[in-house]
């Protein structure tokens, strides 16, 4: 019995750690929003819309290199899967069923949140982490300005534009990866290829698709942000808390994609 205890108590310690971390999460995501929205009526603005629009910058301009080629393979690599099945069944009208439902609606917005995540999400991480250890926080704090203001809400706003913006780039660029295959396989003409992906696309796949990539956007750039300013006092702790900040957004990415996903249908 007394060989349980250990591992209970360990259980529990950790536990009370998970949901004292999510409070502090709910706590500073509300605070985040109300920055968000005020963003428009305080002092500051401008300093704070020329860091947004450097994170779009960062964000999504710089890696539209890498997230092309990405799109450009997988919507190639979906229709070589798919060719052979439809041929045997001489089902070719499927094919716009498939893409929309596999890269409009699922692989978009997830593959574009895990280069977000994986590029921009560790930064900004890094970045807030090494403010704290720096003690830019504090100097900016002991001046008045209202960090939430200043480094967290046009953070959100760009990474949530930014995101938005890589979705619809990155269906766009899957799509016509698809028609490449098609047309070459099918000799299939662009005309047809378009009326099956515009036959298949119904204002759900839309809602589904941009509805996550305005979530994601928001969600990666609260809990990056988040675990960075938990760094303390040393260095060590930037790759940490760039480490937790990842996990975690991945994790949110995955489980809210599916949520979202099951409600939807069901409705």
């Amino acid at each position: 019995m007394t060989a349980l205890i250990g591992p209970i108590q360990g259980l529990g310690a950790q536990v009370c750690e998970a949901f004292t971390n999510a409070w502090s999460l709910l706590i500073f995501s509300v605070d985040s929003v109300a920055a968000v929205a005020r963003l428009f009526s305080r002092q500051g603005f401008w300093a704070a819309f020329r860091v947004s629009l450097q994170q779009v910058h960062f964000t999504g301009l710089e890696a539209l290199p890498f997230l092309s080629l990405l799109s450009l393979l997988i919507g190639f690599t979906v229709i070589v899967q798919s060719l052979p099945q439809l041929q045997g069944m001489g089902a070719h009208e499927l094919i716009g069923k498939i893409l929309v439902i596999s890269i409009v609606r699922e692989l978009g917005p997830i593959v574009t949140a895990m280069i977000v995540i994986t590029r921009s999400g560790t930064a900004m991480a890094a970045e807030m982490a090494t403010n704290r250890i720096s003690g830019q926080v504090e100097a900016l704090e002991a001046m008045g300005i209202d960090v939430f203001h200043y480094l967290i809400a046009p953070r959100v706003i760009g990474s949530t534009i930014s995101l938005f913006c890589m979705v619809i780039y990155f269906d766009v660029i899957a799509l016509v990866g698809g028609f490449l295959v098609a047309s070459t396989q099918l000799t299939m003409p662009w005309i047809l290829y378009s009326d099956y992906i515009l036959e298949s696309l119904q204002p759900l796949d839309l809602y589904i698709s941009l509805s996550k990539s305005i979530l994601f956007g928001f969600v990666i750039a609260l809990v990056s942000c988040y675990h960075g300013l938990r760094a303390k006092r040393a260095p060590y702790e930037v790759p940490m808390v760039a480490r937790s900040g990842v996990i975690q957004a991945m994790f949110f990415v995955f489980v809210s994609s599916a949520v979202i996903s099951a409600v939807f249908y069901w409705i």
